[in-house]
């Protein structure tokens, strides 16, 4: 019997820089043919919960499996092995009998230990984030990668009201302990989405578990005003948040995340704009602070996390 525990001493401080980070959204994936062991699984699940099964949409899905791998094979070299995979999301995957963590990991250079973070809502990646610092601190992960995936087409109406992703999109963040330098090249010399901006750090990971929507709001202004004393602050709002909070009563930049991806909507701007804040220093601007925040209103949790940006001091 294997067992495993919490390190014997305490590991010191670790600094986890943002290696990378890279977005993909597929809105016409290929047609495929239904698929009857598909329909059965689907009809028997939903039964216990006395959901009907929508089978036009049963056809209109991607499995994260295949956005995934789609985007690894295309960004992760052989040369950036990967120790922890750690796969996120709230809607189920349209390939039920995949177990996509492990199938991410048999394609991630490394082969890393791998598994699944789900019924967390739109705190799922921030849930991950967590679990990337935890096993930082152990020394035993130098390097880890965080995918978070949503696809659009549910074959169900939701038991209770959530918001549907529009889109199917995938997001992969690495967090590198050992090489947090230097700007990532392509081998055909484009510059990619994402790349290795050097000095960009995680900082903090919190959530905050049965908050309702206004005290939520208060959290958040309060955090907002902490990393913005003697910073520059951006501040990227999840769709909830952005939905529910007055940009102008934030200090600094406020980013709203795309609406329709409620659960990549938040890392997608960071994918976005990582090379962006990487580059600061580099310009000779000033550096700063990233806020990155959302809300899950069916849980009630708020997640917060905090980015430092490199560059130029006042």
């Amino acid at each position: 019997m294997y067992r495993t525990g919490a390190p014997a001493t305490a590991a010191p401080p670790v600094t986890l820089g943002l290696s990378g980070a890279w977005r993909r959204a597929f809105d016409d994936p290929p047609f495929a043919e239904p698929d009857p062991a598909l329909h059965a699984y689907m009809a028997d699940m939903l039964r216990a919960h006395r959901l009907p099964l929508a089978e036009e949409r049963l056809t209109q899905g991607m499995s994260y499996g295949e956005m995934a791998a789609d985007l690894l094979a295309a960004e992760m070299t052989a040369d950036c092995p990967v120790d922890v995979l750690i796969f996120a999301f709230a809607v189920p995957d349209v390939a039920p009998w995949r177990a996509t963590a492990s199938y991410l990991s048999h394609m991630c250079p490394g082969s890393p230990f791998a598994f699944a973070v789900c019924d967390a809502g739109a705190g799922a990646p921030f849930a991950a984030l967590r679990l990337i610092l935890e096993y930082a601190s152990t020394g035993g992960c130098r390097r880890a990668l965080l995918v978070a995936a949503e696809q659009a087409a549910m074959p169900f109406q939701p038991p209770v009201p959530v918001v549907t992703p529009a889109r199917h999109a995938v997001v992969a963040l690495r967090c590198d302990q050992s090489r947090p330098g230097g700007l990532e090249a392509r081998p055909d010399g484009a510059q990619p989405v994402g790349a290795r901006p050097e000095g960009v750090r995680l900082g903090t990971v919190r959530t905050h578990a049965g908050i309702a929507p206004a005290p939520a709001c208060a959290l958040l202004a309060e955090a907002a005003a902490d990393l913005a004393a003697g910073h520059d602050l951006i501040t990227v709002l999840g769709a909830s948040l952005a939905a529910g909070i007055d940009p102008g009563g934030l200090p600094g930049e406020v980013i709203s995340a795309p609406p329709e991806q409620p659960c990549t909507g938040v890392l997608w701007e960071v994918a976005g704009r990582l090379p962006g804040w990487a580059s600061r220093a580099g310009r000779g601007e000033q550096g700063g602070r990233v806020l990155l925040a959302d809300y899950d209103p069916v849980l009630g949790h708020l997640c917060l996390a905090s980015i430092e940006i490199p560059g130029e001091r006042r």
